[in-house]
């Protein structure tokens, strides 16, 4: 699969489940699991605080991580802006999944806004790292042979 636009969206999917599982498992290391009905609000007043921590650090590793392996087939500019595109599609997706199923009228954009740009800068990165990344083969060139006759 060496087209920009679809290995965008199959890695934004990715990093949508991704980050969600990876968000939850830290809240659930930083807050604890509730041992009763009555910690169940102090768990939640504690995860509420939280989360948008923990969303912009491990969101943006995960999309960081998304980026680079969308943009990994490809070379300079081509790299760069499939990271963008996986950015993009997941900002698209996780807006799709709230208009959808969540609560749009309690959103706060000034969160949303910081998360998302954050999400865009690093899949943006992590396809213009993949796009620096030395020592990629060639398919036409075998490794260790030089075409180069002497």
């Amino acid at each position: 699969m060496t087209k920009p636009l679809s290995r965008a969206i199959l890695f934004a999917v990715l990093a949508l489940i991704v980050s969600a599982i990876l968000s939850a498992i830290v809240l659930l290391f930083l807050v604890g699991v509730p041992g009763s009905r009555d910690a169940a609000a102090e768990f939640q007043r504690q995860a509420i605080s939280r989360a948008v921590g923990v969303d912009l650090i491990v969101g943006g590793l995960v999309a960081l991580g998304a980026g680079w392996l969308a943009g990994r087939p490809f070379h300079g500019r081509e790299a760069t802006m499939t990271g963008l595109m996986t950015g993009l599609a997941f900002i698209l997706l996780d807006l799709l999944i709230i208009l959808l199923f969540g609560n749009a009228d309690r959103l706060e954009l000034a969160t949303m806004a910081a998360s998302y740009a954050d999400k865009l800068a690093a899949a943006t990165l992590g396809g213009f790292l993949a796009g620096r990344s030395p020592a990629r083969a060639d398919e036409d060139e075998p490794a260790g042979v030089s075409l180069d006759k002497e």
